[in-house]
């Protein structure tokens, strides 16, 4: 059945990329031209476009394309999206039943924050951000949760990124000095309370949430519409449900309680000091 709504370019390159599996992981131009049955100029032209923006890669000793950096690391973001969202989900169920408001939850994805679930209790027209919506990483609640406690290496490679951004250097100051203040206190508080800082009129909260591994995975967040919610009904009432809920999706990703208590006292204040130190 043909549906016209279909971008058939868009499932020409797809076809493609699908070509490629765990037990073929590399072609030749013919090899895909005959995998697929596409015309060579069809092949051609989406080859091209797919190498220039890194989804391939061209082995040029053995005339063959393989998957590129930018679909690996969106299949990684995936995989570890999907699977914190299925253990995660009882517990925002939880949250949202015994908060009645609407819970969220973020994964990082270069410098913006991917919201992978979402329980609803209201139907709130100003923040209703759907699944797989996107969000700058520095002026929001779940994106701040996730940088406080990143690694020194990827926070400084995201750091340098969001430099070059005029418009996230308006917010986070010319060197980060900004972001990085905002960081350390939640730090040592355990999670972010932003109050209209990404949108006019919402307040929200946030907690990390971090693996077996250690690292922080993603972040659970709580937004709220400010003529409906004090600040400080916020900090006080919903603070320690979010921030406990976090811990328990931590404690099933076999992250230990301990670890997480611990980690504000973290060394970003010494990545304070070397960004004010001269050079």
């Amino acid at each position: 059945m043909r549906d016209d709504k279909l971008v058939n370019s868009l499932i020409k390159g797809l076809n493609i990329l699908e070509a490629f599996t765990p037990t073929q992981t590399s072609f030749s131009f013919q090899e895909l031209v005959l995998k697929t049955g596409l015309p060579k100029t069809t092949v051609f032209r989406f080859l091209r476009t797919l190498t220039l923006h890194d989804y391939l890669s061209f082995d040029t000793k053995n005339k063959k394309y393989f998957l590129g950096p930018r679909v690996m690391s969106l299949g990684f973001a995936v995989l570890s999206g999907m699977d914190l969202r299925h253990i995660a989900n009882p517990y925002l169920e939880e949250l949202a039943k015994v908060s009645d408001q609407n819970v969220n939850l973020a994964i990082l994805d270069n410098t913006e924050v991917v919201v992978i679930e979402r329980i609803k209790k209201w139907q709130l027209l100003d923040i209703n951000i759907p699944i797989g919506g996107r969000l700058n990483c520095y002026q929001t609640s779940p994106g701040q949760a996730i940088l406080a406690f990143l690694k020194q290496e990827k926070f400084q490679l995201l750091l340098k990124t969001l430099l070059k951004d005029k418009k996230a250097v308006e917010y986070i100051g010319p060197k980060g000095s900004k972001l990085l203040n905002k960081l350390k206190e939640v730090q040592q508080k355990g999670y972010v309370f932003c109050n209209g800082e990404f949108a006019q009129g919402v307040r929200s909260i946030a907690a990390p949430i971090f693996n077996a591994q250690g690292e922080v995975e993603g972040a659970v967040y709580m937004p709220v519409l400010s003529q409906a919610v004090s600040r400080e009904e916020l900090i006080e009432r919903y603070a320690p449900m979010l921030f406990e809920t976090a811990k328990k999706i931590s404690k099933a990703r076999g992250y230990s309680i301990e670890t997480i208590n611990a980690l504000q006292i973290t060394t970003l204040a010494k990545k304070i000091g070397k960004r004010r130190s001269p050079s």
